[in-house]
């Protein structure tokens, strides 16, 4: 019977064939990027998700929107002109029939006897007044079968109960706020892709902690299968890394998986397609990206600045618009007062197409007044309406001041605590990678264990994950910042990172 320190195992197992297959991929993926892998810095991000964003693109929609919405209010301040013409022929009217008969002129015979003249004269005087009003209306729309009219009309609004002026009001600051909500949805969007690049950044840092790791398992398992077939380790101690090494390979996937999902939702946000390989090239958190100090930036007046950003301006014209809305709501209660007039020409010809001289020509002007004496309360309806609208608005700017400012100050602590965080953690991770080689020196020595070893192990990786962590948290802090008070803060701490 062999002693069982001097056990070997006679293969090395699935684990064993799992983990090289995920380092040779590793190396391989890190010697040579695949050729359609696409190479993005932070800023190339930010210029995608501008220009091509939905995001963007649905707020330049809306501000076009509420443009052609302001030149349609102007328009019912300025003078209307409109032009009319028309033809009209008349197949058959009420009028053909009215006068009894047909109308010929009246032609007396001078050379018949004075009897039979005065015999005809009398014949004819009867209907002598149908016979002059038929050939007076015959130019007329009455008697005319061919009828050409022309007419220019010209209105202009003098007084609607004020509605003219607050209604241009209205949309004007629509307008503004519409212009401002696009300037602060750019800074939104701005925001999103660097928290996504941050994301995306960490998720890489996480998968490759997660593969040293595992190279440093695998690298401890081949030590001690050496010293097993060398006859100074047991088979528990040779058990014992292998458990060690696949254990290593969960966290590996794991942390592959996020950066995919990382990498999907910033390539949702560029537009990129989703099977896009990415390569971000902005290295943010790196050890010599951001100094290590407690204070890293100036905040002191961030509040004040937040509470006259793009965003609160935007809510507060459009709490002028609501409040505009409610006077042109009320100017029904007032009667409307216009100026118009007309200038018409008209021909009546006895053909198809009329001559110069067929053409008449009618003017007229005046004024028109107009006022609902009852409506049914449909004006005071709609003024409630508006009023409330208005109340919304002014309580939805107040929240939105509060949150803003809690904002900014939440920010601001954390800022300070993923610096301070930061400060400490750049030293852990120096202690625990001293830590574990010695903790290795000391096994290969004999002096501990793999528990120590593997203890020495995780307690590093776990170092450099929450320095990375701190790191994005620090960034992530300085980004939210910016954009609540429009102060490059980015840029104060790290130019590239900024810009």
């Amino acid at each position: 019977m062999k002693h069982p320190d001097s056990a070997t195992p006679t293969r090395p197992g699935w684990g064993l064939a799992l983990a090289l297959l995920l380092l040779a991929f590793a190396g391989v993926a890190r010697a040579a990027a695949p050729a359609d892998t696409l190479r993005l810095s932070l800023p190339q991000c930010v210029s995608l998700a501008l220009a091509r964003g939905e995001e963007m693109q649905l707020a330049e929609a809306s501000y076009d929107a509420a443009r052609a919405a302001y030149q349609q209010a102007r328009s019912v301040a300025l003078p209307q002109l409109s032009l009319s013409a028309g033809y009209t022929r008349t197949l058959d009217s009420v009028f053909s029939d009215a006068t009894g008969g047909d109308f010929s002129p009246f032609e007396p015979d001078t050379l018949a006897p004075l009897a039979d003249r005065v015999r005809a004269l009398e014949d004819a005087l009867p209907m002598s007044g149908l016979a002059g009003l038929a050939g007076l209306f015959s130019s007329t729309s009455f008697g005319s079968e061919n009828t050409w009219t022309s007419t220019l009309s010209l209105s202009q609004k003098l007084f609607e109960g004020g509605s003219i002026w607050h209604s241009i009001a209205a949309a004007r600051h629509a307008l503004l706020a519409t212009e401002l909500l696009r300037a602060d949805r750019r800074e939104e969007v701005i925001l999103q892709v660097r928290e996504a690049y941050l994301g995306a950044l960490l998720a890489g840092r996480g998968l490759t902690i997660a593969e040293l790791a595992l190279a440093q398992a695998e690298s401890q398992l081949e030590r001690v299968r050496l010293r097993a077939e060398a006859g100074q380790a047991s088979e528990f101690a040779l058990l014992q890394a292998e458990v060690q090494r696949d254990n290593q390979l969960p966290a590996v996937l794991a942390a592959k998986s996020r950066r995919e999902l990382a990498q999907l939702e910033l390539a949702r946000l560029v537009n990129l397609p989703a099977d896009q390989p990415l390569a971000l090239t902005t290295p943010l958190l790196d050890d010599a990206a951001l100094p290590a100090g407690p204070a890293l930036a100036d905040t002191t007046g961030l509040v004040a600045l937040a509470l006259r950003a793009s965003g609160l301006i935007a809510l507060e014209e459009a709490l002028q618009a609501r409040e505009h809305a409610v006077g042109v709501a009320a100017s029904g209660k007032w009667p409307g007062l216009s100026l118009f007039a007309n200038y018409t020409r008209e021909a009546y010809p006895a053909g198809v197409f009329p001559g110069s001289d067929d053409w008449r020509k009618d003017v007229r002007a005046g004024l028109l007044l107009n006022w609902s004496l009852f409506d049914g309360l449909r004006t005071r309806g709609a003024v409630q309406d508006m009023r409330a609208k208005s109340a919304v608005a002014r309580h939805e700017l107040r929240q939105a001041r509060e949150l803003i400012a809690q904002g900014v100050r939440y920010n601001q602590w954390e800022l300070h605590r993923a610096a301070a965080d930061l400060h400490a953690r750049s030293r852990t991770v120096a202690l625990a990678r001293r830590a574990h080689e010695l903790a290795s020196l000391r096994y290969d020595e004999g002096a501990s264990d793999l528990i120590e070893v593997s203890d020495a192990r995780i307690a590093l990786q776990l170092a450099q994950m929450y320095e990375a962590q701190a790191r994005h948290d620090t960034f992530v802090a300085l980004a939210r910042l910016e954009r609540y008070s429009g102060q490059p803060l980015l840029a104060q701490v790290l130019p590239a990172a900024g810009n």
